[in-house]
């Protein structure tokens, strides 16, 4: 495409995408190019951070400890005597 017809020079593209670390496409959504291409792109990024990241993290586990056998004693009585008779 002729560079004067552009709405956004692909120097100041490319300039703004390697500023931010990220991919740069040349897209039209007038002829539909590359439209397809950047979704899928984007869609392959995201799939493949959340594997990343699902990799990375710590299971998470839930520690169940056994109460004390005098403290639940103790508790059961306080129970039976509030309903017990």
């Amino acid at each position: 495409m002729d560079e004067s017809k552009r709405a956004v020079p692909t120097s100041k593209g490319q300039a703004l995408a390697d500023e931010y670390g990220i991919k740069f496409f040349e897209t039209s959504a007038k002829t539909n190019l590359n439209v397809d291409e950047v979704f899928f792109s984007i869609a392959r990024d995201i799939k493949q951070r959340v594997a990343d990241n699902d990799s990375k993290a710590e299971p998470q586990t839930l520690k169940i400890n056994q109460p004390d056998q005098g403290a639940g004693s103790a508790q059961a009585a306080q129970k039976s005597a509030c309903c017990g008779s």
